[in-house]
């Protein structure tokens, strides 16, 4: 199904209180069937800003990573950032983001922190056939704005984050709390849509997480629950979901065992991967996956499965190195 290199490379130069950042990498896909995913021979720029530092305060100029959430599953408040849905799940995670341009401002603090974003290019989440590439409406404007307050303190972390993203105000706050082992954790938001294409029944969205990261020596456990509802209140219109997520890591030296399974008990779409890699030398990593698509009829997941069968098993061979400049 793919059969595919991969270039990657990073700029980091810094002088003074200024620094330059850049990321991409190059997907070369001689795979028959490569058009349908649609990453054939194309290239992707991850990151490009410019950041100015001033004791604890940045403010950065351009494309750039803004996460504001940690949740692997959609929908979540990682309101800035988009996804590579064409590729599947075959990457590692952060290579299957895409990120928004813009200004950002942030101020930390032991205790405090502060997030400003202005964005003028909201990130593209790209789509595999028979789905339009990116599903976007230029009359749904592509800009956006944002504000998080996170305050840190006991073991307590709580985040009250607001923004408005295209045609959509979003609202929403996280928790957690640091034990020596657990954190538990909580995420809460809601948006509506403004848009002219949004479904009058179905322009207000409500989602809440529940999870916890387990530290049990060299394995970190992550399950999570999400809650959804798309409709309106006001008619009494509700689409409910609930999805279920894990995930586990097990990364003791040289080892790195990774495992996934989502799950959607509406619509019953899952997702299963399990992956072992093994860093040969400091320099190379060989790693060998297996995955699972399940998904009902019309869903993205159902794409995933008529696209490989329902199963899928790959080998990925990675050479890291920095060059010495």
């Amino acid at each position: 199904m793919a059969n595919r290199l991969l270039l990657h490379s990073k700029l980091n130069a810094e002088a003074g209180h200024f620094k330059v950042f850049a990321e991409g990498f190059g997907d070369f896909d001689y795979a028959q069937n490569a058009e349908e995913r649609r990453s054939p021979h194309r290239g992707y720029l991850q990151e490009a800003y410019l950041e100015l530092k001033a004791g604890s305060s940045y403010l950065r100029v351009g494309q750039q990573a803004m996460r504001w959430s940690d949740s692997w599953v959609v929908p979540s408040l990682d309101v800035w950032t988009g996804r590579r849905y064409n590729r599947l799940f075959f990457d590692p995670f952060a290579d299957q983001l895409t990120h928004s341009q813009g200004i950002s401002y942030s101020y930390e603090s032991e205790t405090f922190g502060l997030d400003l974003v202005g964005v003028s290019q909201l990130a593209q989440t790209y789509y595999p056939e028979p789905l339009p590439e990116t599903m976007t409406y230029e009359d749904d404007g592509k800009t956006g704005t944002g504000a998080r307050v996170k305050i840190n303190g006991q073991g307590i972390a709580f985040t009250a984050i607001a923004a408005r993203v295209a045609m959509k105000n979003i609202y929403g706050m996280t928790a957690n709390y640091a034990f020596e082992k657990a954190v538990p954790k909580i995420e809460l938001g809601s948006s509506h849509d403004y848009s002219v294409h949004a479904d009058p029944d179905y322009e207000d969205e409500y989602f809440g997480s529940l999870g916890v990261d387990l530290f049990l020596g060299n394995f970190v456990i992550l399950p999570m629950v999400t809650f959804y509802d798309s409709g309106r209140f006001s008619t009494n219109t509700h689409d409910y979901k609930a999805l279920y997520y894990v995930s586990m890591v097990w990364n003791p030296n040289r080892h790195d065992l990774q495992a996934q399974v989502y799950y959607n008990s509406i619509n019953q779409d899952a997702f299963a991967s399990l992956s072992y890699g093994y860093n040969i030398t400091d320099w190379f990593t060989l790693t060998g996956f297996v995955q699972y698509y399940e998904g009902t009829e019309d869903s993205l997941f159902s794409i995933y499965k008529n696209m490989t069968g329902g199963s899928v098993a790959g080998i990925r061979f990675e050479v890291t190195g920095n060059l010495p400049f």
